[in-house]
């Protein structure tokens, strides 16, 4: 706050962009949690680069289990190639750029992408395998 209390412009301005970006994210994020809902093992990725996608993706997962990834996908999608998380959920969801869908829904063939860009740098997203 200014002096005697009073907000200055620039702090107006930055708290009413700060609102706006966390409403544009929660009506973003609701439709996406009603599929992860629908049930079956599901994995959530958030990107830690950024502020704002682990509490993104903790809203989205619920109970459900978190991993970090960074931005190159690459060294993630090796890991569902050799297996490291057994066989891949049925569903995975995230908060993060848009090159890590895109790459993992490369390996799922028939997987279904939904997905709305969160902010500049940030999608929410949900890829759903062929049942």
């Amino acid at each position: 706050m200014g002096p005697k209390g009073r907000w200055s412009r620039r702090q107006f301005m930055s708290a009413t962009a700060d609102a706006t970006v966390l409403a544009t994210l929660a009506g973003a994020l609701k439709p996406l949690t009603a599929l992860a809902a629908d049930g079956g093992p599901t994995l959530t990725l958030y990107d830690p680069r950024f502020a704002a996608a682990r509490p993104l993706a903790l809203a989205l997962a619920g109970p459900q289990s978190l991993c970090a990834t960074g931005g190159d996908p690459t060294e993630l999608v090796l890991e569902f190639a050799d297996g490291k998380f057994g066989r891949t959920p049925a569903r995975l969801q995230g908060v993060t750029t848009e090159s890590v869908p895109f790459c993992l829904q490369q390996l799922i063939p028939g997987a279904r992408l939904i997905q709305r860009r969160a902010d500049r740098d940030l999608f929410v997203w949900t890829l759903e395998g062929r049942t």
